[in-house]
């Protein structure tokens, strides 16, 4: 009897190792899923709270289409992250040069996909060191769902602290699925021995490389907390989905 309960044990781990695919398999059906979408238009609000900074809310509208054009329109300034803005989950997949470790877990009582790997420092807009001799271990957590074949959830690690995070909701629209809404939460502590580009180039102005310790003085940074905070979070609403956009829209106007 125990050699049969051990032998059935071990049956049952090996279908649940052989049920986990490979960061291909995944990428595949994450990309299948996105790649549904044609184009869509929508309406999103937008609130910002960051180091020394203050946005008021704003709503814009924004156009996609396929393969990654993007416009926005909105009355005055308004910030939106680069990475992730359009929806795009190869922006996020891009990212990992090295995938560690791929394992099942349960999240709200669904099944989900853990990736795990290291992060190729080129991809990210976030505080980097700039000497030659200092080499961080910059990882990178992505959930996705085992069953709508989206990602929910991004972290990003810096020596195993946390950069920044991006969670997305999502909703289905015209068969598709969709952001709902999404929670960017960036945070940075030590930043005065750091260089980087602007900390407000989200799609906003500026992209000058120079020593953030300036920029973040100039926005009210506390030197007491050495830190760089913010939280940005986007409600997404009365989507067109496959509709049709006309490509002139994204053609820059002089």
């Amino acid at each position: 009897m125990r050699r049969l309960i051990l032998s059935v044990l071990f049956i049952l781990s090996s279908l649940l190792v052989a049920q986990t695919p490979s960061i291909e398999q995944i990428r595949d059906n994450i990309i299948s899923q996105f790649d549904r979408i044609n184009d869509y238009q929508v309406d999103i609000k937008i609130s910002v709270k960051m180091t020394g900074f203050r946005m008021p809310n704003k709503k814009i509208h924004m156009y996609y289409k396929k393969p990654g054009k993007i416009k926005v329109k909105t009355r005055g300034f308004a910030i939106l992250p680069k990475t992730g803005a359009g929806g795009n989950p190869s922006e996020f997949l891009d990212m990992l040069k090295h995938v560690s470790e791929i394992k099942r877990t349960i999240r709200d009582n669904k099944p989900f996909y853990k990736i795990m790997g290291k992060v190729n420092q080129d991809s990210l807009k976030i505080p980097l060191p700039v000497k030659k001799d200092e080499f961080p271990d910059i990882t990178m957590n992505v959930f996705v769902d085992a069953k709508k074949w989206v990602i929910t959830e991004v972290g990003v690690y810096l020596d195993s602290e946390s950069v920044f995070t991006l969670q997305t909701d999502y909703i289905e629209e015209s068969g598709m699925m969709v952001p709902e809404k999404s929670v960017f939460k960036v945070g940075v502590k030590g930043i005065s021995r750091w260089t980087t580009q602007n900390p407000f180039d989200f799609g906003g102005p500026g992209s000058d490389r120079q020593e953030f310790e300036n920029i973040a003085k100039k926005a009210g940074f506390d030197a007491e907390k050495d830190e760089f905070v913010g939280e940005m979070i986007m409600i997404f609403s009365k989507y067109k989905v496959n509709q049709g956009i006309d490509d002139v829209l994204f053609i820059e106007e002089n």
